[in-house]
């Protein structure tokens, strides 16, 4: 199955976008159930993404989230779709609540990355060129969920604001700064599935996302859609606030 899954990430992510400089990382949304819980994953798909949480009352979690991904065995040609590097940081902090099987969350936060690719940015005099971005993002994220003890399902609309502040030519050394005068707004939806083990110590989980613009004039190449499949631990909670998941 987990093979399936891998080839399937592979095909979507090669159509999915030329030389895109914004890769969204996958979204954590960790169905808090109980005050106390502390959950960790790693996913493969969308390059590499690590995702923590922490519920720290019954009402508040916090997470932070890692994503990479280093495509640069193929630098031969100046116009390389398959060449790709990215690196990006995020932290938020939110609220959840969970009746039962049914759950819902809001979290808020902000993050910093980078990256590389092969495009054609009107921005630099040679036009085709590999260039590196630093970008910031403020990001909004509900999320409506199933939190069985077996199985776990969450839909995920997140909104991204994305705000490219740098372009450097890796070729020419040219920098460029405030590249373009509005942040770019983007909705991100997500639909995430888990599959809990060891009574509910251990999950395997997989998820499918989409990126759709809603600002106009988007000046650098984003991907499209997110695969990823992976494994995650989870343990903790205050015993003040037990609450029994329904089978």
């Amino acid at each position: 199955m987990q093979k399936i899954l891998l080839s399937a990430c592979v095909i979507l992510l090669l159509a999915s976008s030329c030389a895109p400089v914004y890769v969204p990382n996958l979204r954590n949304s960790p169905l808090f159930t109980k005050g106390g819980e502390f959950q960790g994953s790693m996913q493969v798909g969308n390059g590499l993404d690590l995702q923590g949480a922490l519920s720290v009352s019954n009402h508040i979690g916090i997470m932070a989230n890692y994503s990479f991904e280093d495509r640069s065995n193929n630098t031969n040609q100046n116009d390389d779709d398959d060449y790709h590097q990215h690196k990006f940081l995020e932290g938020g902090i939110g609220y959840y609540e969970n009746d039962g099987i049914w759950c819902y969350e809001i979290y808020g936060g902000y993050g910093k990355g980078e990256a590389s690719s092969y495009a054609d940015y009107s921005f630099f005099s040679a036009g085709t060129s590999k260039a590196t971005g630093k970008y910031e993002r403020f990001f909004v994220q509900p999320a409506f969920g199933i939190n069985k003890k077996v199985m776990h399902v969450s839909f995920i609309p997140r909104f991204s604001v994305v705000n490219f502040y740098q372009f450097k030519d890796d070729v020419t050394g040219t920098v460029v700064t405030n590249v373009n005068s509005s942040a770019k707004v983007f909705v991100e939806p997500a639909v995430m599935g888990r599959v809990n083990l060891a009574n509910n110590h251990i999950f395997f989980t997989f998820q499918a996302g989409a990126t759709i613009v809603a600002s106009p004039d988007v000046y650098f190449e984003y991907r499209t859609f997110q695969l990823g499949t992976g494994v995650g631990f989870r343990f903790g909670g205050s015993a003040s606030s037990k609450k029994e998941t329904t089978e």
